[in-house]
């Protein structure tokens, strides 16, 4: 039986450059980067000989056990693009709430993170802004109104 959520897997190509992207988010890196070869992860994800790297990351006041895996195929290499449209079905962003998300924009803007629109938009109960990370994956920050 489901018990909880455990974590989203982000496949990237440079480990390093993503974890940069992710760490001017806000997050931290929970666990730091590792390899690993074991026979076990090419049988369970059908991909004999797999290497991967692997780093946790998760925002600083996270309250529960999520958090993000972030995999670096080594062998066999990361390969394809992510989602090229939100309308592209399966897992097609990852979402952040947060708050004062002008402030927030603004902030991360002085890092140097682009966004798809200039600001927030407002629907429903909430207030929006959609980024991609440096291997195109959606990331979506939230404020509820």
């Amino acid at each position: 039986m489901i018990e909880d959520f455990q974590h989203v897997c982000i496949t990237c190509r440079d480990i390093e450059t993503s974890i940069r992207f992710y760490k001017a988010l806000g997050l931290v890196v929970t666990e730091p980067v590792r390899e690993l070869d074991e026979e076990g992860i090419g049988r369970a994800f059908q991909l004999p000989g797999s290497h991967i790297l692997v780093a946790h990351l998760a925002p600083p006041a996270a309250t529960g056990n999520m958090f993000i895996d972030l995999v670096q195929w080594v062998a066999p290499p990361s390969t394809g693009e992510a989602y090229p449209a939100l309308d592209h079905v399966g897992i097609n962003r990852l979402a952040f709430r947060v708050s004062k998300i002008d402030e927030t924009v603004a902030s991360l803007q002085g890092r140097g993170i682009a966004f798809l629109t200039e600001d927030a938009q407002s629907f429903g109960p909430i207030r929006t802004i959609v980024t991609t990370d440096p291997d195109g994956v959606f990331i979506q920050l939230l404020e509820w109104l």
